[in-house]
């Protein structure tokens, strides 16, 4: 049985893709355009997702089981929401000033998405016991849009001219529920989890399996 460390482990949610001009594309080449404004700060491009659970790395993971337990987790999320893929709000373009969430369209954390995440976890830790207690912190839910090292005012800066260029649009001001459009689409609908080996950089990252919502 092959067995990984769990801090290279993540399972992703990923979007449902219906042609050249859907929500994957658009993000897909506004990716590009970030990547070649920031070359030589930035890693190459990298799977568009929403990650669902990361940082398993104080236990060590079997592949199959883990994979068993996302299968156990969708079908109870599945019982619980009567639902066969996940539709969700897009909430705004912001940055964490960090690496890998540099800059990113930020998800509405709605109840079905809630409810997966957190029966996952509950399943994972029970599947694959932690050493000591999660600490775990708020959920939030996020699809990148680039990898780099740049300050917040950097970030920041690039999300204000991407904002002037149209490339989203403020749909609600009101600062508790947000709601944007990007290149003209308001929600994301994912259909399936994938589950990503993510040793190394982010080019050397190897797909394992995929379980259908």
């Amino acid at each position: 049985m092959t067995i990984w460390h769990g801090g290279n482990m993540a399972l992703w949610l990923v979007p449902r893709t219906t042609g050249d001009h859907d929500l994957v594309s658009a993000i897909r080449r506004e990716s590009s355009v970030l990547r070649e404004r920031n070359a030589g700060r930035c890693s190459d491009e990298f799977g568009i997702h929403a990650t669902l659970l990361a940082g398993l790395g104080d236990r060590s993971i079997g592949v199959n089981g883990l994979k068993q337990a996302v299968q156990q987790a969708v079908e109870q999320w599945k019982h619980v929401h009567h639902k066969s893929s996940l539709t969700v709000p897009l909430q705004s373009v912001t940055t964490k000033a960090s690496y890998f969430q540099c800059i990113l369209i930020a998800l509405s954390a709605t109840p079905a998405l809630t409810s997966l995440n957190h029966i996952t976890s509950r399943i994972v830790n029970q599947s694959f016991p932690p050493p000591s207690p999660d600490p775990s912190e708020p959920y939030f839910p996020h699809i990148s849009l680039l990898y780099a090292d740049l300050s917040q005012s950097e970030a920041q800066s690039q999300i204000l001219q991407m904002q002037q260029q149209h490339v989203f649009k403020t749909l609600d001001h009101n600062p508790s529920h947000p709601h944007i459009s990007f290149r003209g689409f308001t929600h994301v609908e994912f259909d399936s989890i994938h589950l990503y080996d993510c040793t190394g950089t982010p080019q050397q990252w190897k797909h394992l399996h995929t379980i259908p919502l």
